[in-house]
């Protein structure tokens, strides 16, 4: 028997989920939102989709797919803002929100979900005005207060931060976290029962993302790939250790695909000095942030894909880069990557860059090895559908609205 069909609002307040990944303050959340979205209206449901309009050239209501609109509403300027200014805009997204939600004449919408604490904080108020129940997914959790080390989490980028998830985990009627690393996290460090924390793990799009025919050519030579934002908290200056240790006979090298936010403008310069000072300049490239097809064309051309974060709730990328049958290197301790890279991948406890430079090696030197990582890693990312991730998600939206107008429910 399938499930009703449902009128969801879905609201990413900082950065459109239209925005490539990649780039500035966009990742693997935008794809999230999208590709779930997109999903859900396949299975019959209407999805429309709420963000900060930071083009002043931006319509009021894009029409994505059938049964996806994004609506761009007003909230401070209408220009991009850093990360860490953009607390600023929550009280007058909340009012934008408040009206469009209010104003509807169609019946209304049966949930709110909100991306991100920026979205929580702007969103829960109006739920509870509404009477309709609110989701919460953060896709990244903020350090704690006093940790010194990234792999503690995303550091906090503006005071709010913490209070904010506090408010949006523990007012909300489910946290909808991306892997069980991330649940762990958020039900821990705000207290927040296991009864109201699930996981939808994302999925991956296996026809665009799909394997090169030719695996020798990725192996010999191999060009390795970084993508993700440009900053600390991804490791890109570990990518770039990684191929100075590599033994130079391999004639490697290194994409470093990903955009630089406001926060972090002078970092790039930073690895370029890196670079120069490493002496493998003249085998970097810095191609900035690359379009879903880009991407998609660079990780089947890769020999291998570095996940050199400290911390990730999940590492979307390595669920693309597995789908192109390109092996993933990630480091244990970031989070949800585990959950992510098949079980018989790379997944290393050190970030000693000879310690991964010799696990490289060693998978690509042989060939049969290296032939059985592409199969394995393309069966992995088979069984993780978008649409199965919609099916998990509908689920939990049916049993929290029907739980919601049940007699007796808190109001």
């Amino acid at each position: 028997m399938s499930s009703p069909s449902l009128r969801i609002a879905a609201v990413s307040l900082h950065t459109s989920p239209l925005e490539e990944p990649g780039g500035a303050d966009a990742g693997g959340m935008n794809v999230v939102v999208l590709e779930q979205s997109l999903a859900l209206a396949r299975l019959g449901h209407q999805v429309d989709l709420f963000t900060r309009r930071s083009d002043p050239a931006a319509p009021d209501v894009v029409e994505v797919a059938e049964g996806v609109r994004l609506f761009h509403l007003d909230a401070g300027p209408a220009r991009p803002l850093a990360k860490s200014a953009m607390e600023q805009a929550i009280r007058p997204f909340r009012a934008a929100l408040r009206e469009v939600l209010t104003a509807d004449s169609a019946g209304g919408w049966d949930l709110l979900h909100s991306h991100h604490w920026f979205s929580g904080v702007a969103a829960l108020p109006i739920a509870r005005e509404l009477g309709i129940p609110h989701l919460q997914s953060f896709h990244s959790v903020a350090a704690p207060e006093g940790a010194g080390t990234l792999d503690a989490g995303e550091p906090a980028e503006s005071e709010g931060r913490i209070p904010g998830e506090q408010f949006a985990a523990t007012g909300s009627d489910l946290v909808v976290a991306v892997s069980e690393a991330e649940a762990r996290t958020v039900g821990e460090r705000y207290g927040v029962p296991g009864s109201r924390l699930s996981v939808v793990r994302p999925g991956v799009d296996v026809e665009r993302f799909r394997p090169c025919p030719d695996v020798q050519e990725r192996r010999i030579r191999p060009t390795l790939l970084f993508t993700a934002r440009l900053q600390p908290l991804k490791g890109p200056d570990l990518a770039l250790e990684i191929l100075a240790h590599l033994d130079p006979s391999l004639e490697a090298r290194l994409v470093l695909a990903g955009g630089i936010s406001q926060d972090f403008a002078e970092y790039l310069e930073q690895l370029r000095a890196l670079a120069r000072e490493l002496g493998v300049e003249d085998r970097v490239e810095i191609v900035g942030s690359l379009g879903r097809d880009e991407l998609a064309e660079a990780m089947r051309c890769a020999g291998a894909l570095l996940l050199t974060s400290w911390s990730e709730t999940f590492g979307l990328v390595a669920l693309e880069a597995q789908a192109s049958g390109t092996p993933v290197i990630a480091w244990r301790c970031a989070g949800g990557v585990q959950e992510a890279v098949a079980p018989d991948g790379l997944v290393l406890d050190s970030r000693d860059p000879d310690v991964w430079a010799e696990a490289l090696q060693s998978l690509l030197h042989d060939e049969d090895r290296y032939r059985a990582a592409v199969r394995s890693a393309r069966e992995f990312a088979a069984t993780r559908t978008w649409d199965s991730a919609a099916d998990a998600l509908a689920s939990l939206y049916t049993t929290v609205t029907a739980r919601h107008t049940a007699p007796g429910a808190a109001s």
